[in-house]
């Protein structure tokens, strides 16, 4: 809000299901500020939600209707995500031009050699029916968040019945004996700005017997390709997993435990560290951090990270609240009973 001028600015509100209680917790606070100008607002949801009366009823510009059979983590390439894009200047034609490079590549059936996203998508399901469960993705510049996206697409299709694949994103690279035997590496590489040292670091890792799956991107104008490539590979690895891509039946568990604690009040669990310091691999340690963002966070998180792999092996992942809650906490709770927790 200290960055913005609020005389001049577009707020989205962008909810599938229309009840998000942190969208809409936001809406109303800069609705509010903004004087009840609705002119200020857009909608995205899915026809028929209440976000979708709210909008009217508020005045807002324009409400986008999206097509309700894309699930919210699969919906980057539709109104949810190319909204916001063209209203920050992307050239959107040639993001879902890209997207239809990797919808034609993955059409071929003949063989899954010739079909990347089916390939991929195999390789990450049967690895993590081996064990290798932690997806681990090193991400070359300018495009390096998109860790954070991917992130709710494994966890939130693949977290479920026990079984899942854990997506690791902005984890300091380490040598390879810092990890144990349960991590793939998914390594998008730019070859046109290729960083020398993380090839090293990647060569090595593979060399030390690590599976590391390497794919060319070549900068943000290929977002739309790996975006497709993604979500299908993704869909690929909850078949061969034998679960279902597309539900998440422990999102409105917790939805539903939330209205009940808040109406009941709750005591908080004790601390205890020393499940977290005893870890080892098959287990991963999850950093929730319900903390003001900021770059010094950031950075002691980094450290704390490295610092327990380097003494158990253990995977970690962090996420700010309340995004875990929406990312990776459909892994957290139905996912394989490994993680544990440092809120």
């Amino acid at each position: 809000e200290q960055l913005l001028n609020l005389d001049t600015t577009l707020f989205i509100v962008s909810s599938k299901s229309g009840g998000t209680i942190e969208t809409l917790s936001h809406m109303h606070y800069f609705y509010e500020r903004s004087g009840g100008d609705g002119r200020r607002f857009v909608a995205v949801t899915d026809p028929g939600s209440p976000l979708v009366d709210l909008a009217r009823e508020s005045g807002f510009r324009h409400v986008f209707e999206n097509d309700p059979d894309i699930g919210g983590r699969y919906s980057v390439l539709s109104y949810f995500g190319m909204v916001p894009a063209a209203l920050a200047g992307v050239n959107v034609e040639a993001l879902l031009q890209r997207a239809q490079v990797a919808e034609q590549n993955c059409t071929h059936f003949d063989q899954s050699s010739s079909n990347s996203g089916l390939w991929m998508g195999i390789v990450m399901g049967e690895l993590a029916a081996q064990g290798r469960d932690k997806a681990t993705f090193v991400v070359s510049e300018p495009i390096a968040s998109f860790g954070l996206w991917v992130e709710q697409l494994i966890a939130e299709s693949t977290g479920k019945q026990g079984k899942g694949i854990l997506p690791v994103a902005g984890e300091p690279l380490g040598d390879p004996g810092d990890y144990g035997d349960d991590r793939v590496f998914a390594y998008l590489r730019d070859p046109d700005n290729a960083d020398p040292d993380t090839d090293a670091k990647m060569e090595a890792l593979a060399r030390a017997g690590h599976p590391v799956l390497t794919l060319a991107v070549h900068g943000a104008a290929d977002l739309g390709r790996i975006f497709f490539f993604a979500e299908f590979a993704v869909a690929v690895a909850g078949w061969a997993l034998g679960i279902n891509p597309f539900d998440q039946p422990n999102v409105q568990e917790a939805k539903d435990n939330t209205a009940r604690v808040l109406k009941e009040g709750a005591e908080p669990p004790p601390s205890d560290l020393a499940p977290i310091l005893g870890a080892s691999p098959p287990n991963y340690v999850a950093i929730l951090g319900y903390v003001t963002p900021s770059e010094e966070f950031d950075a002691a998180v980094d450290e704390l990270r490295a610092k327990i792999r380097e003494r158990t092996k253990a995977t970690t992942t962090f996420g700010y609240g309340p995004r875990y809650l929406h990312s990776t906490g459909q892994y957290h709770k139905g996912g394989p009973p490994n993680g544990l927790f440092l809120q």
